[in-house]
């Protein structure tokens, strides 16, 4: 069996590009696949369900910490890093955010760093503020509520509470 190690949570990517993006899944890959296997195996997860979260946990990596955060390392992950990505970047980005989605969203993050605390590359006090903000269900209903609701002057506002560069 693989063993993950510290440079599968690296970002390489020089850029945005295609080839940037396949290299950076062939390092990363093993952490989902071992993540994706964890599911099933120590949470007792059905596959499909396993899998859907195993893909959650990739796109917020990949598609987002990678290339909005510029993250050097999928260990540099605060509550603040999940409260932009699904409490401003989210919203904004998706042509219909659901709340559904934020939640599922949640569930996966707060797993996915609870196999990483697990595997030993985080420490106990980074995965209690994760989950912290994983379980602050209600904030990220008001910010998807408030989004909608917002006059103009709110919404400049709105906006800059967790805003991402780019």
């Amino acid at each position: 069996m693989k063993k993950l190690k510290s440079e599968h949570f690296e970002c390489i990517k020089e850029d945005n590009s295609e080839e940037e993006y396949d290299k950076q899944w062939k390092r990363s890959q093993i952490i989902f696949d071992l993540f994706y296997e964890y599911l099933k195996k120590d949470k007792g997860l059905k596959e499909s369900t396993a899998a859907k979260r195993a893909e959650l946990a990739a796109y917020f990596v990949m598609d987002y910490l990678f290339v909005y955060d510029d993250a050097l390392s999928i260990l540099e992950v605060t509550g603040d890093t999940i409260r932009t990505f699904l409490g401003n970047w989210y919203i904004r980005k998706f042509m219909n955010p659901r709340m559904s989605e934020i939640k599922s969203f949640l569930r996966a993050i707060s797993d996915f760093f609870t196999f990483i605390k697990k595997e030993g590359f985080i420490t106990d006090v980074d995965l209690e503020e994760i989950k912290d903000v994983c379980k602050d269900v209600g904030w990220f209903e008001m910010r998807l509520r408030t989004y909608f609701s917002a006059d103009e002057d709110e919404f400049y506002d709105w906006i800059r509470v967790y805003d991402y560069d780019w």
